[in-house]
């Protein structure tokens, strides 16, 4: 058989011709009745969810064989509009626990003299909840977070700040994208500075990670249509956007 072979060039006398390999691995050729033929073009089709035959795209197969699961609460956190798609990336990453901190690593029985100790702080083994929000350094970048990010919390803890956003989440105002996009851009850009001192062996301040997080979300927020309310204007004139 070749990719070039029509329907008609695999029936004869009525009856399918497969390759006797192809009959040895899938069984279920044999139960297959041929189709009656015609002189029209051949076309392709696919048999959607609900049985019905439709125009084939690589999109509706993909949502057919899927894996589908209930959507989390905290996915309007994450992804959304005005995301910067990098930073919900390893925000997702994040919310899952799948970032290679040492706390997964230990699950492939690396001995206990290769373990690396927290390349921000030098003090205990990295792990999820310490690397961005307990470490002193991640602390420190998170302090100077908050002081633009418009919302009522103190706490480093991001269980904390997950259920103080969640039921917010959704609303399309500048207020919420702004606390999600300073949110997203902490992750990452603390995620950044651990890689850094892990495999490149530079390192940065808080201070400077914390400008790196500003000046993102800030030209990020450049390229927004603002509307004309003294809460827009306010935020503009934090953010010093003309």
């Amino acid at each position: 058989m070749h990719l070039s072979d029509s329907v008609a060039d695999i029936i004869n006398n009525g009856a399918f011709i497969w390759p006797a390999e192809w009959v040895e691995r899938f069984l279920i050729l044999n139960n297959l009745a041929p189709p009656v033929l015609s002189n029209n073009i051949d076309i392709v089709k696919w048999r959607d969810i609900y049985d019905a035959k439709c125009d084939y795209s690589i999109q509706q197969v993909w949502e057919y064989i899927r894996p589908r699961a209930n959507k989390v609460p905290w996915f309007s956190v994450v992804w959304f509009s005005q995301c910067i798609p990098r930073h919900a990336f390893i925000l997702w990453l994040l919310m899952g626990e799948r970032l290679k901190t040492q706390d997964k690593l230990k699950a492939w029985e690396i001995r206990q003299g290769d373990i690396i100790i927290c390349s921000l702080c030098n003090l205990i083994p990295d792990s999820h909840e310490h690397t961005f929000f307990s470490c002193p350094f991640a602390s420190q970048v998170w302090s100077l977070v908050l002081t633009h990010m418009d919302f009522p919390i103190s706490s480093h803890n991001w269980k904390d700040f997950m259920l103080l956003v969640c039921p917010f989440a959704k609303r399309n105002i500048a207020r919420i994208v702004i606390i999600k996009l300073l949110f997203a851009a902490t992750v990452y850009f603390v995620w950044q500075e651990r890689n850094r001192r892990v495999f490149k062996k530079g390192k940065q301040s808080p201070v400077q990670v914390f400008e790196s997080i500003y000046s993102t979300v800030r030209l990020k927020l450049m390229s927004f249509r603002w509307r004309s309310t003294a809460n827009s204007l306010r935020l503009k004139s934090d953010w010093k956007i003309s």
